[in-house]
């Protein structure tokens, strides 16, 4: 195993522990902020930066960030939001779902939340032009796993979800407008 498969795992022994703890009801709801925050803020992307860009100046280096706090402006708050009124909504139904069946499907979902949010998080590294090296993923064993879960997921919900698409290439029309 190498570091970045270890580098991967800690997160996602830390979604199952936490989702072990939280239970199923509050990890459908947590994945529900998540995906929704994502494409949310992908959709929104370009309403924040064009906000946000008279505010910074016109550097290189803060024109590379620029696009990961436009994002997290629209990101971080969807997450609390929905994840408080999850939180009440448990409070309400706390004795629907007792036992070890609650505990132990939260952590699987806890896996699967953490497993999706690494994936974006390797997605968007990549499209803004970070190489990881390719001896530190040969011979891998999780980071070829996690890698592609993002990318086919929001693929399968474009599918759906015809907006999906759309946004796939409003993100990468976006990352290859800063990196021009």
């Amino acid at each position: 195993m190498k570091t970045i498969d270890i580098l991967i795992l800690l997160p996602l022994l830390l979604g199952a522990y936490n989702g072990y703890k939280r239970g199923l009801l509050l990890e459908i709801i947590a994945v529900f902020a998540f995906i929704l925050a994502v494409v949310l803020g992908f959709k929104l992307m370009d309403v924040s930066l064009d906000w946000l860009s008279p505010y910074f100046g016109g550097n290189g280096s803060t024109n590379r960030f620029l696009p990961y706090f436009a994002f997290a402006i629209i990101f971080f708050p969807i997450i609390f939001m929905v994840n408080k009124l999850g939180s009440l909504l448990r409070k309400t139904l706390q004795y629907t779902l007792i036992g070890s069946f609650d505990s132990m499907a939260g952590a699987i979902v806890g896996i699967f939340t953490w497993a999706f949010g690494i994936s974006v998080f390797l997605w968007l590294i990549h499209a803004v032009g970070v190489i990881i090296p390719s001896d530190a993923t040969t011979e891998t064993y999780i980071y070829p796993v996690i890698r592609p879960i993002a990318p086919t997921i929001i693929s399968k919900a474009s599918f759906l979800f015809p907006m999906g698409e759309d946004l796939i290439e409003s993100v990468k029309e976006t990352f290859q407008k800063i990196n021009d």
